[in-house]
Formats: structure tokens, C-alpha cells, sequence
């Protein structure tokens, strides 16, 4: 080693907090938190009912803490992890139908009992907010009173009891004979109350147990309780080390410690050119390969006698790898100089294919460590992890985060002994300008990687950070629409099989910020890596539809989902979705469900769909062409879904990187010295606009946003709007508060969601879309409302408009021009293709022939010479795609797996052809023939980067 680090002196002794009372009952913090919070949230506290729902839940929750800070003392952690459950360490493997069948064993009751199966499917019968221990505490009162000298089980009593469990767990296994027979559950069953039962069942189905309010009780203990979890993800490192309000955290204070997992520090992606990329890294970086996998960190103590391995967001995957450096695939390779005590290293775990020599994507291989293992603990198939390591960021008892990156690279050299294809060292380069970030991409490309890191070369370690200190540069691809999105599921169209409606959380700062701002300087696109962690809490106050899927979902998902949400849907025609909770546009699913309990999906698409009829049907005002779904999200719930802000920010940078004539599905844009000739032509003939007509008298606009017509493929501004507006004889408005107007005569006009949009929407206000005002001009008279023409309307007049159209949408009353009827069956026609299923638009037996399933695909067959090839070129045309033989003109590049040499020329030449700019360039996948097979069988392009070329 260049520099020696030496052996830290041991810190001053740090206060603990401590109780000077013995333990609470657990009665009490049932009674002054659980039940009280429960009364708020179903809006039993008449008390109180004049004051904010945020001010009462505070209320209960600083009084709670006043209490045990006055009668218990300042160590919170014994109720802590009671209160938070599902933060708790131990494992009890209890699940509903454990839970239900113990005690329908524990009340003696007959194997399948009425009773048991009427538990057994409480989720059809529960309302909303209610639970499974609900259900059981009422079953067990018909058959029993509360024990009357039972003994007391405080809140510590209760503690050792879910000890013993976790233990029995371990020992015994964990079946529901087991648990009813378990001496600690009967006790447990027979001394408590009812409402002690219904929140001890809570604990070990490790629910929510104080619903969404764990934030504010973090934040009322202790100002900082909520930031530090994020970087220690353990209560009792929390509670040890915040118990005086008085006593803040700062900066520095977020320290990393050997054996509790932390949020790491992340890699921005910015659309800027390299140029500005070498400015912000002050031509002064290290390059490195961006891996294909999973990011890890590997803590290293007591001279690698234990070892943890956590995932971003605190997953322990210790038992996949090694709890210490005798033994696990990865720790008993792991060498480090004798004269480390402890350290962490900071890395990703990728996967090797022993066999062809070769690093595979890591969702090729999605299993877990666990099943490729044998008991020889040999990985099968060929397949191993391999953990790339690249950071040092703590050693013997010092953190290195303050360290510049160099420096920490230095230290890492010195102390780690590389074992190939197992544990390595992650090659980097200091370079210092843009010509080096093109060469380098270049080579990525060449060699298939996923892209490049940039990081600045005297860089700290942030945690829990992305800024501009670490930039990644990743090609983009033909065809396909920025990041992966995981959506949350807001709704269903039952059928053979069913269609998803998919929905965008709408956050805090989407109020806050001007989403369509466009600065090529901060453009961000949110990472989509697997395990990604919550940045900082999230304030969602409704979501929007934005698409259907139901393309890439197996029968065995579609059922997954239909049990993690049975008895959770209701019927749009029976009980309307709550406005201030769900906002749909004019497509309304059969079905809907309250996100808050349901599932979110992984969701690719080709493009963004912005045709106007298409984006009135969904609250976001556009959907995706070409939505695949690639897979349920399991670590991912209603407050990490994809939010509107993310998508707006993607599709910006879409938008800007493809230039003003790009074409977002079903419109291309014209180029803003052409708007007002078209414009005028169309609306301004006969000698000037409608001078004479005045279908618009005694009527008040009030114009929020401008419009893009999709028949003329141009934007109308709102200044434009105006005039029309004022010639056709109608008054425009700027201020609705001084109401010097009927509100019968109000026309409020907005296509977009902003802001102001929205206050008027929650105020009771019908909003008309700009579209309205372009029609009724074009007819020279006042048309009727009909739904095309509602942006966000009362229940009551969105009924009346749709009796004015047929179940196609198209009109009784209002002509149809060429043009309009031009763009109808275009649209008609991309919904088909789109769908691909069945749907109340399309006619079933059409949607089984996919006539167009390539015909935006021009595809590459570098090998022609084997008779499958053409045989599958021949499947192409049949199927409206197109061939060429010229790499620069193709969106896919088709190729067998097996033959090395020619992928490696194929991506010679394709570098060669794109690396020519400043920016970060546009590339076609390169897939294997089984591509063509399973686009063909799913009736819709499969994600291409699931079959790659190996």
C-alpha cells in the first residue's frame, strides 16, 4: 500500500439511553396508540373531527411519546418494534393461513369447518381498511370471553414471547399444528384481550400495524430518526443512538458502520453531451464498465470471521454467499491483507458462465444463488456470481467516505488479492476529456456491456446520494421508450384474459415544479436498477391512469396477482372510484382497486402513444404504444411506483434527444415556422376567421393550457385560443374567484393536469378539453359536449355525453371531416395492434391476426446463409417488417447464439457507424432468432434485452 491507515484509538464511551420504569403493559400501547391512530383513520373520534387529519394523528403520536418519555424512559426500542413490525429482525414465517388454521385448531374446531373456510377467504368479504385479525378476534369472541385473572404480558413479557417464536421457528420449522401447539402461543392466546389479540396477530403477519404513519412517529421521536434508519436500516442502531431530541445528527454524523447496511451512493444519468459531462466532472475522472447486475456490499469483521452481504435497500443475502471467509461461494475465496480487522467493500454481483467464458446479463439469470446451488455448493448449469468489487469506503474502524476516490482506490489495491471469476477487481481508467468518454463508450458497446461510470477523481462517498460526482452513460436503444417503469395496477377488465389498467402516483412535487421545463443542463432519468432504494419519503396525494397492459404476463402471474388482490376489486358500475384517490380519463376500467392495496408491475414500452383520442382516454393525457409487461414487482408497493414526474421527465428527455420532428406514436410534429400557415389555412379561409358568427355568446372561458390538434398535427397556443374565443363572440375570464358570471355559462378549458387544473377539479369545477373550442371553429356552431371533449367532468354530465356517441365513441350528432375520419382509423387500427387482446373496441376475432406485429421493425440478418434464417425472414414480411442489408438503416440486429467471432464483427461495425457525435448514441438490440418465436406466440414484441446473444 501506498499510505497506511492506522488502527483507530477507541472512541469515548457513547451515553445508552436507558428506562428507569419497568415495562408497560402491552394493554396500554394498544389503548394509547394502536386503537386511538385506528379511531382517526375510520373516523371514530368525534372530538376532534374540526381539526386536520395530519394535526389529530400527531397529536397521538407526541402524546404517546410524552408518556413514555415520563414514565418508561428514553429507550423506545422494546415498543419500537412492536410498532414497526415489519422492521423487526425476526422471523416468524407466519401467513394467513398459518395464522388461520392454528387458531381454528387452538378453538378446536373440525379440520375445514365452515368457519375455517369462511377465514380462509376473509380478503371477499373485508372492506376497506379492515384486516385479517379483525376477522379472527371476532371468531374467537363467539366462542370465548376475555380471560378474566389472566396474567399480564407487558410490553417485554411480549417481547421474549416473539423471541421464543422466531426460536421455534428455527428448531422446529413453522406449520400451523406446530404453532397451535406451541406452549408460547397458547399462553399469549390465553392472557390477552381482544384488542391485544387483534394487534399481536398484526405483529406476527409483520402488518402495518399504525397504518402509514410510521414516518411521523419516527419524526415525533426524534428529528432525525427517519434519515438515519435509511442509512443504518436497523431500530435498535436507531434507538441506541437517538433518544434526546436535544442532541442532533449532522452531516457527518451519518456514518457508516461494519454490519449495518446503508443506502449507497448512486450514479446520476444526465442527457447532456460529453462535453458538459467532462465540465461538471472537471475534466478529471475515472471510467469504469457499468456491470449488468446487482449492487452489493461486503462487510468484512473481526478479520473475516463474520461477513454480511446486503443488498441497496438492506437485504441481507449473507446465507447465498458466506457468513465468514471459511465458508459460502464468494467468502471463502476472499482474501485481504492480514492486517485488516474489519472493513466494507462496495461492488456488484454479477453473473459468469464458466462454460462459455463470459459475463451474462443478470436477467438472464434471475433465480436466486440459492437454487443454482448444489449441495457442494458448486454452481449449476454453468452459471456462477461473480462479485465485481470497486469502492472502499470504511477500514479498521475508520470511515473512508471523506477520502478522496483515488485515494480510496489506493487503499484498495493494497489490501485485496483478486480471485478470477469469482471475486475481482473492477478495471478503471483516469482519463481527463470527452474523446476518452466517446472511445470508451465505443468499446463498451463492442464488447456488449451495458454502458460506462463516470466519476470524478477526488471525489467523497456520499450515502444515500446521486449527484454529479458519479455520471453513467448508457446507449440508448431503437424502438423502445426510456427506462423500464414499475406501475401500480388501479384497474381490470375481466376476461379469458384480463387487461391491467395501469396507473402514475401523482407526488408532492409534482405540484411544486414545472414538470414541462426543459434544461438540458439537469435533466435527469431516475435509475431502474433492481433493489432500488427510497431516497426520502414521499408525500402521493392521488394517481392518474396512464395504460393497459396484458401482454407478457403468464397464467401463473395473472393468478398471483388475482390472490394478493382477491376480494379488493369493486365494480365501477356499483361503487364509483373515489375522486380525490383515483382519476381516470374517459376509458373507466370494469373494475378498480385502491392502490394502497395492490400490486405494482414492471412495464417496457415502444413509445410514447400521444394521439389525442387515445390520450383523452387516460387522466395523464397520453399511453404507451407497445406496453409489455416483464414481471410483477415484489419489492415494490404503491409508495415506489413510477410517479407522473418521472414519466414527464423521461418522455422530455425522449423527446428532446430525438429532435422536433420526432414521432411520438399516431403524431408527427411539425416544425414551428410551418404552425401558422397550416393554421390559417385551415381556420382563416373565406376571407378571414368566422367574423360574422358569434355561436360563443354568453359564454366565460377561462383558458388554463393550449392544445396540439392531432388532425392538423400542429399546436394551437393559447394566445390563438384567445382570438378564437373572442370572435366567436364568447368572453374570456382571468379571475373565476369574483364569479361575475353564471357558473351554467363557465367553460373552464385545460388538456393538461397542471397546478391550477387541479384545484379547480377538487373545487367541484367541470374542465372541457381545448379540442372542444378547435371543433366547434372548424363547424362554425356550438357543439354538444361528448366525452372526447371531457377532461375531467361530474359523473352526472359524463353520463349525459356519452349517450350522445355509440360504444365506438363516434358521434350521432357532429359530421365527421375527412381528416378526422383519416385519424379515427388510424387510431383504431394502432389499438388493435397495440392491445392485442381482447378489448371492448376491437373485434375479437380481428385482434387474433397480428397482420402488423413488425411493421415498425426493419431488422438486420448479418448471417444469411443458414435455411432457418430465411425461413425466419420470410416469417418477418408476413408480419409487416422489413429487411436490409445496411446496419445504419436498421432498428434490430438478428443473430444465432454460439458464434462468437461474428457478434464481435457485428459490433465492430456498429460502433463504427454510430460513434461519430458529442452525444450519447442511439443503438439497435442485438437479439437471438427466439426473439422473432416469442414475439410471434405473445402476439407483441417481447423486451429484447431478455434474449440476448450468447
Amino acid at each position: 500500500m501506498s499510505q497506511q491507515i492506522q488502527l483507530s484509538q477507541e472512541p469515548p464511551p457513547v451515553m445508552t439511553p436507558c428506562n428507569f420504569s419497568p415495562s408497560p403493559a402491552f394493554q396500554w400501547l394498544c389503548d394509547e396508540l394502536f386503537v386511538k391512530l385506528e379511531d382517526i383513520q375510520s373516523k371514530r373520534d368525534p372530538k376532534n373531527i374540526g381539526k386536520p387529519v395530519t394535526v389529530r394523528y400527531y397529536e397521538v403520536i407526541n402524546h404517546f411519546i410524552a408518556l413514555w418519555r415520563k414514565t418508561v424512559g428514553n429507550d423506545i426500542f422494546p415498543a419500537l418494534i412492536l410498532i414497526l413490525p415489519y422492521r423487526d429482525r425476526r422471523l416468524f414465517n407466519i401467513r394467513d393461513y398459518t395464522l388461520i388454521k392454528a387458531i381454528c385448531a387452538y378453538l378446536k374446531l373440525p379440520r375445514n369447518s365452515f368457519t375455517e373456510k369462511r377465514l380462509l377467504s376473509w380478503k371477499a368479504r373485508a372492506g376497506k381498511g379492515v384486516k385479517l385479525s379483525q376477522f379472527c378476534v371476532n371468531e374467537i369472541k363467539k366462542r370465548k370471553s376475555e380471560p378474566k385473572d389472566k396474567i399480564e404480558i407487558t410490553i417485554d413479557r411480549l417481547n421474549e414471547c416473539l423471541d421464543k417464536l422466531a426460536e421455534e421457528r428455527n428448531s422446529k420449522g413453522r406449520g400451523f399444528k406446530k404453532l397451535a401447539d406451541s406452549p408460547t402461543f397458547k399462553f399469549c392466546l390465553e392472557n390477552m384481550s381482544f384488542i391485544e389479540l387483534q394487534f399481536f396477530f398484526d405483529i406476527l403477519l409483520k402488518n402495518r400495524v399504525i397504518g402509514g404513519q410510521e414516518h411521523k412517529f419516527l419524526n415525533a421521536w426524534h428529528p432525525d430518526a427517519q434519515d438515519y434508519l435509511s442509512v443504518v436500516s436497523d431500530l435498535r442502531t436507531v434507538t441506541t443512538r437517538l433518544w434526546d431530541p436535544e442532541i442532533r445528527l449532522q452531516n457527518n454524523d451519518l456514518v457508516i458502520n461494519p454490519g449495518f447496511a446503508f443506502a449507497p451512493q448512486l450514479a446520476k444519468k444526465l442527457s447532456i453531451s460529453y462535453e458538459k459531462i467532462c465540465m461538471k466532472l472537471k475534466n478529471d475522472f475515472i471510467i469504469e464498465e457499468k456491470m449488468d447486475g446487482e449492487r452489493i456490499q461486503l462487510h468484512y469483521q473481526d478479520y473475516g470471521e463474520k461477513l454480511k452481504f446486503f443488498s441497496r435497500r438492506g437485504t441481507d443475502y449473507t446465507y447465498l454467499y458466506g457468513e465468514s471467509i471459511h465458508d459460502g461461494f464468494i467468502g471463502k475465496h476472499l482474501k485481504l491483507n492480514k492486517d485488516v480487522k474489519d472493513c466494507i467493500l462496495d461492488g456488484e454481483m454479477i453473473t459468469y458462465d464458466k462454460t462459455q467464458n463470459m459475463i451474462l446479463p443478470f436477467g438472464l439469470v434471475k433465480s436466486s444463488a440459492r437454487s443454482m446451488l448444489t449441495k457442494d455448493g458448486i454452481m449449476n448449469e454453468g452459471y456462477q456470481p461473480l462479485f465485481m468489487v470497486f469502492d472502499l469506503i470504511f477500514m479498521n474502524g475508520t470511515s473512508l467516505a471523506n477520502i478522496p476516490l483515488n485515494v480510496r482506490k489506493e487503499y484498495l489495491n493494497g489490501i485485496f488479492t483478486p480471485e478470477p471469476h469469482i471475486i475481482e477487481l473492477l478495471s478503471s481508467y483516469h482519463r481527463f476529456n470527452e474523446d476518452s468518454i466517446r472511445k470508451s463508450l465505443e468499446l463498451a458497446i463492442s464488447m456488449g456491456s451495458e454502458g460506462i461510470v463516470l466519476k470524478r477523481y477526488d471525489s467523497r462517498y456520499t450515502v444515500a446520494s446521486r449527484n454529479d460526482d458519479w455520471i453513467k452513460v448508457k446507449p440508448e436503444y431503437l424502438e423502445q421508450f426510456g427506462e423500464n417503469m414499475d406501475l401500480i395496477v388501479i384497474g381490470r377488465d375481466p376476461g379469458k384474459k384480463d387487461s391491467l389498467m395501469c396507473g402514475l402516483a401523482v407526488v408532492e412535487e409534482d405540484e411544486k415544479a414545472d414538470l414541462n421545463e426543459n434544461n438540458d443542463d439537469n435533466v435527469i432519468i431516475l435509475d431502474d436498477d433492481e433493489d432500488a432504494p427510497v431516497e426520502q419519503e414521499r408525500t402521493i396525494h392521488k394517481f392518474v391512469s396512464f395504460c393497459v397492459i396484458a401482454n407478457g404476463l403468464s397464467q401463473e402471474e395473472f393468478k398471483q396477482i388475482d390472490r394478493k388482490t382477491r376480494g379488493l376489486w369493486n365494480r365501477s358500475d356499483e361503487i364509483p372510484p373515489p375522486d380525490t384517490l383515483l382519476q381516470f380519463g374517459t376509458r373507466l376500467p370494469i373494475e378498480w382497486i385502491d392502490p394502497k392495496k395492490s400490486v405494482v408491475i414492471e412495464v417496457k414500452a415502444r413509445s410514447i402513444d400521444a394521439a389525442e383520442s387515445n390520450g383523452r382516454k387516460f387522466a395523464t393525457g397520453c399511453t404507451l404504444y407497445g406496453g409489455y409487461c416483464r414481471g410483477i414487482r415484489e419489492d415494490k408497493d404503491w409508495q415506489t411506483c413510477y410517479t407522473l414526474s418521472e414519466f414527464l421527465r423521461t418522455k422530455n428527455v425522449k423527446s428532446r434527444r430525438n429532435g422536433s420532428d420526432q414521432v411520438i406514436h399516431g403524431v408527427k410534429r411539425q416544425k414551428k415556422n410551418r404552425r401558422k400557415y397550416i393554421l390559417d389555412q385551415s381556420l382563416e379561409e373565406e376571407g378571414g376567421l368566422l367574423k360574422n358568427t358569434a355561436f360563443f355568446r354568453n359564454l366565460y372561458f377561462y383558458v388554463i393550457s393550449d392544445v396540439f390538434d392531432d388532425v392538423l398535427g400542429t399546436r394551437i397556443e393559447k394566445e390563438r385560443m384567445y382570438k378564437y374565443i373572442q370572435e366567436g363572440g364568447g368572453t374570456l375570464i382571468h379571475n373565476i374567484i369574483s364569479k361575475q358570471f353564471g357558473t351554467r355559462n363557465l367553460r373552464i378549458i385545460s388538456g393538461k393536469l397542471t397546478n391550477e387544473c387541479s384545484a379547480l377539479i377538487e373545487r367541484g369545477y367541470d374542465v372541457i378539453n381545448p379540442q372542444w373550442i378547435v371543433d366547434c371553429v372548424q363547424s362554425k356552431s356550438l357543439l354538444k359536449l361528448e366525452p372526447k371533449y371531457c377532461f375531467n367532468v361530474s359523473t352526472e354530465l359524463k353520463k349525459l355525453t356519452e349517450k350522445r356517441v355509440d360504444t365506438f365513441g363516434d358521434s350521432y350528432e357532429v359530421p365527421i371531416t375527412e381528416e378526422q375520419l383519416s385519424t379515427l382509423l388510424e387510431t383504431e387500427l394502432n389499438l388493435v395492434r397495440v392491445q392485442g387482446l381482447v378489448t371492448p373496441y376491437a373485434d375479437e376475432e380481428l385482434i387474433k391476426i397480428p397482420l402488423f406485429l413488425f411493421q415498425d421493425r426493419i431488422m438486420l440478418f448479418p448471417n444469411t446463409e443458414s435455411k432457418t434464417i430465411s425461413f425466419l425472414q420470410e416469417k418477418i414480411k408476413l408480419y409487416g417488417g422489413k429487411l436490409t442489408t445496411d446496419i445504419g438503416k436498421c432498428n434490430l440486429i438478428i443473430l444465432p447464439n454460439g458464434n462468437q467471432q461474428l457478434l464481435q464483427r457485428t459490433r465492430d461495425l456498429l460502433t463504427k457507424n454510430i460513434m461519430n457525435s458529442g452525444e450519447v448514441p442511439t443503438i439497435p438490440y442485438i437479439v437471438n432468432p427466439l426473439w422473432i418465436e416469442r414475439s410471434i406466440e405473445e402476439n407483441s414484441q417481447v423486451p429484447e434485452e431478455d434474449y440476448p446473444v450468447i
